[in-house]
């Protein structure tokens, strides 16, 4: 039986790739971006204006790296470790985790010099490699938290949401749920 809340092509897996990664770069790197860039709630119009013009870039790394480098790792790791006897839920949570892993471990770095780059054209300090690798032991658990939870309750569920639609309006009558 075809697993409805997954994509069934490449097509649908940029879709579904996309939508993760549309919603996880708005909040996980919106946050970071608040955070790290010392916005504070009176400064919120600011804040929202210039990640607005950063979130572009912060989401094709995101969406590049998922689908170019992360996804096949994760996939070789999952299918080693996911048998055909488990259920569609182990995979997909057994999925999430290793993505997560995967992807908080390098943007936590990666991210950084986006976001110092980006801080940069807006009239902040250089980037700085060195501070960067040094604060990497302390952000990334943070990020992995912040990572994991957006994953599990936002972003995939929306992703799988997006899928089901897709099919319904392809299968017709013949979906069921």
């Amino acid at each position: 039986m075809a697993e409805y809340r997954l994509p069934w092509n490449p097509r649908e897996g940029i879709i579904y790739g996309c939508v993760i990664a549309a919603l996880s770069s708005l909040l996980i790197g919106g946050y970071n971006v608040y955070d790290s860039m010392g916005y504070t709630p009176d400064r919120i119009r600011e804040f929202l204006t210039d990640y607005m013009i950063m979130w572009p870039v912060v989401f094709l790394t995101a969406f590049l790296l998922a689908t170019v480098v992360v996804s096949r790792i994760a996939n070789a790791v999952v299918r080693r470790y996911i048998g055909p006897n488990d259920s569609a839920n182990a995979y997909i949570c057994f999925n999430i985790i290793v993505n997560v892993l995967l992807m908080s471990v390098i943007l936590s770095f990666l991210g950084g010099v986006i976001g110092q780059s980006m801080g940069n054209i807006f009239g902040g300090p250089p980037v700085d490699l060195a501070e960067l690798a040094e604060n990497w032991p302390r952000i990334w658990p943070r990020n992995f938290c912040i990572a994991f939870w957006v994953e599990m309750l936002i972003a995939q569920p929306a992703a799988r949401r997006v899928m089901v639609m897709i099919h319904r309006k392809r299968m017709g009558s013949e979906f069921a749920e």
